[in-house]
């Protein structure tokens, strides 16, 4: 119901919105409207940066070069077929088709060679300058496209104003003023449409691989493929900008692809908000009417009155004008919430919200018992989830338990090594971990615990033999699909989506299961409640204690209703309270899913009484209980610093070694 509500309002403030500027382009002077046109056009540009980097985390410098393949694609198709069609509406089309294509084709290399956002922001910023080459080298009458002459450095000129034709009717040229009207409508159209799919599951992903791509691969999306469709419709949205741009001026030049519009773009998007589909028309407007009002002898200026507003947004306003004006209006209309109980439950439940010695000490150091948060859920949480579970309801939608988390399941390491160059990490390393069982993993450092984790999770590709669940070769499959298939991880450092509510992530780890909004809203509740969060649901996960993010994220991998969940270092700085918590879940998780565990902490080894599995240099050195392996002197060895111990398990090689040890 609340969506629905804003979205209504959404539609009514665009509504009024558009009427306004419709009006006053009436009013104006027709050269004003002319340039009016070209904001708007440029708001559709931004709109594309907005939906890229705001939404998706995705940091391109490309917007631009898109922006001029739609407008020489425009070019293009208007010049050969205007006069056979008598329109040029199906040119805008080819724009956009032609943006999309190109950002597609380019996201494909970057996104599924897993570049890192600071060379995806290098490529595309190249790909823009290496465009301004070719195009700018294509001067003469020998480079056409039928009859589209595409003059280099010269431009491309008499591109077509906007022609429509309606059935049986001549075809009619936009006036300016009809043409400002439609380039508003356009943006604002495209703004509601972006608001709507930010509120929808397309963008809630969008903002989940924006936080944590990690963690988003581990609930199960498609991270790549979510991005490269962000980015492709980005291109798609700046391709029509620039059909409309092509038409405006009537002339396309080579310095689109130039360095200044790649950073124009960005300066919009940062000075309006990067996250807010109504920062990119303040951004534009603030950014070009300064650079208009600064035009003519006073033009030198131009460049360090913007730069100096950029740095000044950028230091002062952090989110930008409209992201900043809207949270000073609601702590206006709410000072409740800012001075009263709310601050002060965020003071009691986040303790790292408040500067001192106490917020700047390691996340992982594990805090002595009682040294808990005044906020119940850090006391409580572990107790309620661990009861949930023992009654048989915490786990499966809607209350029900999932086929495969009955059923558990078997994963097995048949043979695995890891190398990394000339480096073996694992070797030929042999594991099963049968369904319905907790095992431990331990080792001194260095043993290839944390690579054998990676192995398990799909982040490190085996060098040789297999990983299988439930019969089935996983080895070369990544993460998200790994977790598609049963898989649930839990990281040894929390993580969360920070920046996002805490109900927000629950939702999000549901509907990765599930794929339904409805279903995974109430399972999230659920989940909330059992964590003891509930009063914490609409704070940023970022906020919260060290212990409740490590109880979110136990929270969100159960959410995904998992057959197999890995652990790695569960209890890291939680207290003994919460570690007694921790253990006691996971004994009961047992029955339910086959846990994996890699652990440090003896204590919480010793009280999960699992099978435990000892690593060391990379192999199987031994197996066994606890007791069994506290009496074993090889083990202590290994753990001590004595002798020279070499992996070989429980067998005769063990025992050589421990016979020559001794």
């Amino acid at each position: 119901m609340r969506t629905r509500t804003a979205g209504v309002v959404d539609l009514a403030v665009a509504a009024v919105a558009g009427g306004v500027l419709v009006l006053a382009g009436n009013l104006v002077a027709e050269f004003t409207a002319f340039e009016w046109t070209l904001w708007a056009i440029e708001v559709i540009l931004a709109l594309s940066l907005v939906l890229v980097w705001g939404y998706c985390g995705i940091f391109s410098f490309g917007q631009a070069a898109v922006y001029g393949i739609g407008g020489y694609s425009y070019g293009v198709f208007a010049l050969n077929l205007a006069e056979h069609t008598g329109e040029t509406l199906s040119a805008l089309v080819v724009a956009a088709i032609a943006g999309a294509v190109f950002a597609a084709a380019l996201g494909y290399f970057m996104f599924y060679g897993n570049l890192s956002n600071v060379y995806v922001a290098i490529v595309t910023l190249a790909t823009a300058l290496v465009l301004f080459a070719i195009v700018n080298s294509t001067a003469g009458s020998a480079y056409r496209i039928g009859d589209a002459v595409l003059g280099g450095y010269n431009g491309m000129t008499r591109i077509p104003r906007i022609t429509y034709r309606l059935p049986g009717g001549d075809p009619t040229t936009l006036t300016r003023v009809q043409f400002f009207a439609v380039c508003t409508c356009v943006a604002l159209v495209l703004a509601l449409a972006l608001r709507f799919a930010g509120r929808r599951p397309f963008g809630r992903i969008a903002a989940a691989v924006r936080e944590n791509e990690t963690r988003s691969s581990l609930l199960g999306y498609d991270v790549r493929r979510h991005k490269l469709l962000v980015f492709t419709l980005g291109g798609a949205i700046a391709g029509l900008a620039g059909g409309f741009y092509a038409a405006w001026g009537r002339f396309m030049s080579p310095t689109v692809f130039s360095l200044k519009p790649a950073a124009l773009v960005l300066i919009w998007t940062l000075v309006g908000g990067r996250f807010s589909v109504g920062g990119a028309f303040v951004g534009v407007v603030v950014v070009e009417g300064l650079s208009s009002a600064l035009g003519g002898p006073s033009g030198d200026r131009e460049a360090i009155v913007v730069g100096a507003l950029l740095i000044g947004i950028v230091l002062g306003l952090r989110g930008g004008v409209v992201p900043t004006l809207g949270r000073l209006w609601r702590e206006r209309l709410r000072p409740a919430l800012v001075a009263g109980e709310g601050s002060s439950f965020r003071r009691r439940a986040c303790p790292g919200l408040d500067p001192g010695p106490e917020s700047r000490r390691p996340q992982d150091r594990r805090r002595p018992a009682g040294a808990v948060s005044e906020f119940s859920g850090d006391r409580e949480s572990g107790a309620q989830l661990a009861g949930e579970l023992e009654e048989g309801d915490a786990l499966g939608l809607d209350g029900q338990p999932g086929e495969a988390t009955r059923a558990g399941a078997l994963l097995e390491v048949r043979g695995v090594s890891k190398r990394f160059g000339g480096v073996t990490a694992l070797d030929d390393v042999t594991l099963n971990f049968a369904p319905h069982q907790a095992s431990c993993i331990i080792g001194p450092n260095g043993a290839g615990k944390s690579t054998l984790f990676g192995v398990l999770t799909g982040y490190h590709q085996v060098t040789a033999g297999t990983v299988l669940l439930n019969g089935e070769d996983i080895s070369r499959l990544g993460p998200h699909r790994r977790a598609r298939l049963g898989l649930g991880i839990k990281m040894q450092v929390p993580s969360v989506y920070g920046a996002l509510a805490t109900r927000e992530n629950l939702w999000l780890a549901a509907y990765a299961a599930c794929g339904d909004r409805s279903a995974a809203r109430r399972h999230a509740g659920r989940i909330l409640a059992q964590l003891g969060l509930s009063e914490a649901a609409d704070l940023p996960a970022g906020a919260l204690a060290h212990g409740q993010r490590q109880w979110l994220e136990i929270g969100m991998v159960l959410a995904t209703d998992p057959s197999v969940i890995l652990l790695d270092e569960p209890t890291a700085g939680m207290t003994r309270d919460e570690t007694e918590q921790a253990t006691q879940l996971i004994a009961r998780l047992r029955s339910r899913a086959t846990v994996v565990v890699v652990e440090h902490d003896m204590e919480f080894v010793r009280r999960l009484d699992a099978p435990i599995t000892v690593l060391h240099m990379g192999g199987l050195f031994t197996q066994g209980s606890f007791d069994e392996l506290s009496r074993d002197e090889r083990v202590l060895n290994i753990y001590l610093g004595r002798g020279n111990e070499q992996p070989g398990g429980s067998g005769e090689r063990a025992g050589r070694g421990n016979a020559d040890a001794g």
